[in-house]
Formats: structure tokens, sequence, C-alpha cells
């Protein structure tokens, strides 16, 4: 049991200052749990705080919370802390008589300037970002500290949880058999792994009401203090992250986004140990169980005192939530076996439950943050505020079909065919890039009169029967029926591992479509993505494109150009891939990139072959071209624009690709590295003589990069090539860190 708060007036607090430090003050009473507190009103204005241990307090703890305050003042976080007084001869902890005679232990610190977060408006981000990268710096200047106090049987000791069991007959009979399951988690989950975590001193209580903030000249709030030491305790290092976390989430809309922030803030400065990211959402729910287990106590032995409970009602609610709407991964998986067809695979050995993406960053569950390096859909960043508002806003006004004249429609078809070469002019809209695919057949085949196509080895183009049969990447592996009758296929234009290397492989393989259109009676189309991204990731060499092209044209074909993954400026210098290879196609498809997330895609092509098409049936899609859609691609392109995306991903593209080439030059397992822009892609050999591809190491890599917090996946007819094609969004710190982190899984026997 906790030692009850010693009974001191005002007066005797102001004649305590007077005598122990030689000031007249005013003293105003101040809530705490143990310590009666007093803010001391200096007459020259100063402000400090005189803090009154009971009787009972352990003098060796206080003389621990006095000595990590001199600790931290002598470092960077000194100007966030309470200054430690001392008395003329040096003393900073002073031994006084109460009126009815009990020994009370007095001590005197500074007074930090700032409101409680308690008391002010909710958290934003960068807050939160702040107050978690602080927490952060706090433990790692607290990493060298020792002091007798820290190793102490604290009730509030995360670690000692289940020891709080006995008070849960104290609990609201309704709220019981939450905290019961709380325990029970902690027991299984925590408890047998809670020897392998870090351990610290740490501050221990980091919440709302010992946070202090205040606006700046800018009007942003920001972190001006960290107060109250009395809970300070060596433990578990992780658990300063889940208390701050536990008491930040209460009353807000969307928890795990808060827990999110401060993590991404916490890790800036000390990035957590996989296995404190694996135990965190335990750790928060463990410190929830004990904050309502102490307010039951607490009601019981003291109901007058307000401050002792301030935190039940949303506690409670809190864990309500995170109890009954959050499903675990397990029943996820569970409801997926049982309900979705079994081909839809997940990704990674331990699948993630992602929650929430913001730029080119995702969060699971626990509020963990990965760097998303393979999401090439929302292309401008996950959640861009933008495109989520243009998407927002026209749907609370209309969304119906093209029949309807309608300004967005014609707005965005005339700026997205503004950005296409000459001439290419005419614009189909669908919702996928499989869809527009499927239509690029149909534009082909009514200008042609022919269903003939060459293909590229290991390409896929889409999921529907009228593309599965024309991607070799499907049809030609497991489950596949071969090619279709009315196909060919021409080599993958791959220098690496390909049929052709050097500086004529251009030429070379270009006339390996040349001979494929030969052996056909009437060619139809080529079609070929700009860049090959399930094949490996492969730019093809100077020269492919035109001579293909001109071959295609030669024979009566039309060239397709497939820019569903690189197109809208992904290459850096060129808006669409194929300008990088001085190519104009006949048909462009487009999707994924083009609505950053929304189900969007389009055909642009000549009004020639547009002409051709319209043969008296008529192309409807229902929701091709509505106002939503709409909106948001016109959102895309202006965001690309304004935020001048191009050019960042020439210049990160630069950057990663020197930083993999100094990796290459480092790890004899990476074979090659290759790309354009923000499409990348490294090739994992067992032999660099051989070129033998190491599917294994590729995906333990990539395992390994998951647990660090990288998201990346495989791909290539071997899945031995790494690809990375982020969103557009990613800042140069994630490319460096994904370096960094690269060359140490590189270096470790994940990968061996």
């Amino acid at each position: 049991m906790r030692p009850l708060k010693p009974q001191v007036e005002s007066g005797a607090a102001e004649r305590w200052a007077k005598e122990l430090y030689g000031i007249d003050c005013r003293a105003e009473p101040l809530p705490g749990e143990i310590d009666r507190n007093f803010l001391l009103h200096l007459t020259d204005g100063e402000r400090r705080v005189l803090k009154i241990a009971p009787a009972a307090a352990d003098r060796v703890e206080i003389e621990c919370q006095l000595a990590a305050l001199e600790h931290l003042a002598h470092g960077e976080l000194g100007s966030l802390v309470p200054r430690v007084y001392a008395a003329d001869g040096g003393q900073t902890l002073h031994e006084v008589r109460s009126a009815d005679g009990d020994v009370l232990l007095v001590r005197m610190v500074g007074y930090l300037a700032g409101t409680p977060l308690a008391r002010r408006a909710a958290a934003d981000s960068e807050l939160l970002r702040e107050i978690g990268e602080t927490l952060g710096r706090l433990d790692l200047a607290f990493e060298p500290f020792t002091h007798p106090g820290a190793y102490r049987k604290l009730v509030w000791d995360l670690v000692r949880l289940l020891e709080l069991r006995p008070l849960l007959p104290a609990v609201d009979p309704g709220l019981r058999p939450l905290v019961a399951a709380g325990l029970d988690r902690f027991s299984l989950r925590v408890s047998p792994r809670i020897d392998e975590l870090p351990r610290s001193v740490i501050h221990n209580d980091a919440n709302d009401h010992n946070l202090l903030v205040a606006d700046d000249d800018d009007g942003a709030t920001r972190l001006r203090g960290l107060i109250d030491f009395g809970d300070m305790v060596h433990s578990i290092t992780v658990a300063e992250l889940a208390i701050t976390c536990a008491y930040a989430m209460l009353d807000t809309e969307d928890p795990w986004a808060v827990a999110g922030a401060l993590t991404e803030g916490y890790e800036k400065a000390r990035p957590l140990q996989p296995l404190e990211r694996e135990l965190l959402p335990d750790l928060i729910v463990g410190r929830l169980c004990a904050s309502l287990l102490f307010s039951a106590q607490a009601r019981q032995q003291s109901p007058d005192d307000d401050y002792l409970t301030v935190s039940e009602r949303p506690a409670a609610e809190l864990l309500r939530r995170l109890g009954s709407s959050a499903r675990t991964t397990e029943a996820i998986l569970e409801t997926r076996r049982a309900h979705l067809g079994p081909n839809l695979s997940v990704s990674y050995r331990r699948p993630l439950q992602i929650v929430r993406g913001a730029g080119a960053y995702l969060f699971d569950e626990s509020g963990r943050r990965y760097v998303d390096l393979v999401n090439n859909v929302c292309h401008v960043g996950h959640c861009h505020p933008r495109v989520v508002e243009a998407g927002r806003r026209q749907m609370a006004t209309l969304n119906t079909n093209s029949r309807y004249l309608h300004a967005n429609l014609a707005d965005y078809v005339e700026r997205l065919t503004a950005t296409m070469p000459d001439p290419l002019s005419v614009c189909y809209l669908a919702c996928t890039g499989t869809e527009a695919n499927d239509l690029a057949l149909r534009l082909a085949r009514a200008h042609t009169g022919s269903r003939e196509i060459v293909v590229l080895d290991h390409a896929y183009h889409g999921h529907s029967p009228s593309l599965i049969e024309l991607s070799p990447y499907k049809c030609d592996g497991p489950g596949g029926e071969g090619l279709a009758a009315h196909a060919r296929k021409a080599p993958c234009p791959d220098t690496y591992r390909g049929k052709h290397r050097g500086q004529d492989a251009g030429a070379r393989y270009a006339q390996e479509v040349a001979g494929a259109l030969g052996t056909m009676k009437t060619p139809g189309a080529f079609m070929a993505e700009s860049l090959v991204g399930c094949g490996g990731q492969i730019v093809p060499p100077d020269g492919f494109f035109k001579g293909a092209y001109t071959a295609a044209r030669a024979a009566g074909a039309v060239c397709i150009a497939d820019e569903v993954q690189v197109g809208f400026g992904r290459v850096g210098s060129h808006m669409w891939a194929f300008e990088s290879h001085g190519v104009v196609p006949d048909i462009v498809t487009l999707g994924k990139p083009i609505g950053n997330g929304h189900p969007l895609a389009a055909v642009v092509t000549t009004p020639e072959i547009a002409a051709s098409f319209d043969n008296g049936m008529e192309y409807f899609n229902t929701f091709g071209g509505n106002p939503v859609s709409c909106a948001m691609g016109l959102a895309v392109l202006r965001v690309i624009e304004e935020e001048q995306l191009r050019d960042h991903a020439s210049a990160m593209g630069a950057r990663f690709l020197a930083g993999l080439a100094d990796l290459a030059n480092r790890h004899e397992r990476i074979g090659d590295i290759r790309g354009r822009g923000l499409f990348l892609g490294i090739e994992l050999v067992r032999d660099r003589d051989t070129r033998a591809p190491d599917a294994p190491a590729a995906g333990r890599l990539v395992e390994t990069m998951r647990d660090r917090g990288f998201l990346l996946s495989t791909d290539g007819p071997d899945h031995n090539v790494i690809k990375i094609k982020p969103p557009l969004a990613i800042a140069a710190d994630d490319i460096d860190a994904t370096l960094e982190a690269l060359d140490g899984a590189l270096g470790t026997d994940t990968t061996r």
C-alpha cells in the first residue's frame, strides 16, 4: 500500500520555504498522489514547487528522483525537466516535523511554465511525435543512469502487473471481464518473454497531466516540460512508450493513430527492438488494466479524492473499444480462411494487420510504422489529404454515371490527355488496370480486325480471361493453361540474365519481336509494359522499343503501352515511362496510381483508333468517369505537378540507386541493381559468375526487412528480385534508413 499524503496547510509550506531556502513566498496547493505539493509564488515573480513527502516515504527513492533530475539537467533535456534547488549547505532533501509530530521530507524543484496536456484539446500528430521523440531521448539519457532507489518494488511497475489480480473484485462488475481478459492477455503473451526485453530506468508516468505544453508564436503547440518523477523505476524500457500511449489514446477518435504517432516519434530517437514492437499493444492494454484496478481500490480507500480516479472513465471506455472492436490478426486470418477464396494470398510469414496509412508509411494495429517500399498504388502518398478531400467533397454532393454531363469528367480528360504527346488525345475511363488493358485489346481488334498479339515473356497485364491467357507470368505458371493460340511471346528484354546482353541487346531483342510478328497471319498488336514489373523490374535496353514499335507497325499491328504500374512520373525524367524510350504508342493504358488508391483507370488512344472503335456498339462503364473518380484523378494530377513529384522521384531514385550501388560493392549476393526513378530492382544471386538466382535469400531478406520496419516484396521469373516502387512521397531520410537496414540485413546470417 502506498502511504497517504501528509496533511499540510499552505502556511506550513511557506514557513519551511523560508526556513530551509530563505525565500518569502505564497504557497498554492497543487494536486498529487503521494506528495503534498505547493506552487510557491516568490516576491520577485519567480515560481517554484515545494514537494512534501509523507513520513512513510522511502528516502532513498526520493534521493533517486533528485539524482535523476540532476543527471538530466546536464544534458539536452535539461530545459524540459524541473531544476533541483539546494539549501545554502548544498542539501537537497530536508527533514521537517508536521504539527502533529510526523517526520516529513521536503524538497524544492523548479516550476516549468506550461499547461498540462490534459487541459488542452487533443494533441495533433506533430505534437504526439514530438512527445514520443522526447521520451525516446529521455530513455537514451537514462541508459547509463543508476541509483539504488530505482531498483524498488513499485506497484505501478508494469512488470508486476499480474500481482494486481487480487484487486479484481473491486472493479465494477461491468468492467471486470474486460480487465480480467487484459490480465490473461498479459499472462499469455508478455510474461513468458518479459525477461528478453531491454531494461533501464524510466519515468514511468508520462501521462497527459505530467506533460506540459504551450503555444509557439506561430500558434503551434509544443512540449514544454515533463514533471513528476515519483513513479520512476528500473523496468522494461518499452513500458515508457506503452504508458504514454495508453493515456494519450484516451478519449480519441482513432486511438491507434495516436499510438502510431507517438511510436514514430519515439523510434526517431530510440528504435524499438522487434519484440518490443510486438508486445507494445499488450503492454498498452496492461497499463489500462492497472489504471482501472488502482482506481477501483482508490475509490474504496479515498472516495473523496477525485485525482486518484481521474482516468477511470476514459480508461474503461478505451479498454472496451480495444477489447470489443479490434479483431486480432489470428481472428482475421481465420475469417479469411473461412470466407475468402483459398488462393488469395497474404504477405509475409507473420501477416500484417494494417490499419492506417500516411505518406510513405503504413501502420499496423499496434501503431508500429513501416516504410512502404512497394505500394505504387498510393502514388502521391497514402491518404494524401488533397485527394481524400476531393473525393469526400464530391461524394457529399453527387456521384452518378457519365451519361449525365458533369464538369469533372470534362476537366479530367482534358487535363489527362494534355500530358500525352500527339496524337494521343482520346480517352476512355474505367475502374481498374485490368479493365483498361481489356479495353485496349478491343480497340486494337476494332482497328486492325485481328486478335493476334505479341507480348513479352513473364509479362502480366491483368486477371480477366482475355488477359490471363496473354500474361505468361500467370498462364505459364501453376494453374495456367499456356499462352492463347492467337498470341506469341518474345523474350523479356533482360540484359542481366536474359537471352541477349551487350551494347546491341536492344536491337536484338527488337528482332525477337519482329520474329514473333512474322509467325502470324495478321498481326494485330504488340503489348508491353514500358518498364517490366512482374518480369523482374526490368528496364528494357536502348533501342528496344524503337525497334519493336517499328516492326509492329510495319506488320500492320498497333503498339499498346501498359503504363499501369510505371506511369504518372514514376520514372522521374518523364511523365510517362514510354517517353523515356523515345517512342509514342498507339494506345496507352493507365491504372493503379491514377486515383491514388481509388478505383480509376483509363485508356488513351488516337482519334483514328477511336473512330474504328465507334462501330455502333456503345462503350459504357457504370463507374468509369463518375464525378467522384474524376475529382480524385484531378487531385492526383494537381499534386504531382504542384508538389513537383516528378523531380522528387528523379532525385530520390538517384539517391536510392547510388546507395544500392554501394551495397552491391560490399555484398556479393547482389548480382544486379537497376531501375529508373522510383522503379527499382535488386537481383540476388548465389554466384555472381553464374548469375544463378537465389530466391530463398530474397525471401529471407524481405522477411528480415519487414521485421525492421520496411516493406518489400519479391518478383521476377525466379522470385529473386527485390522490387522497390514506393509512393513518390518517400523522403530522403526514409531511403537512407532503408539502405542502412538493407546493409544490416544482408550482412546477417538470415540471408546466407
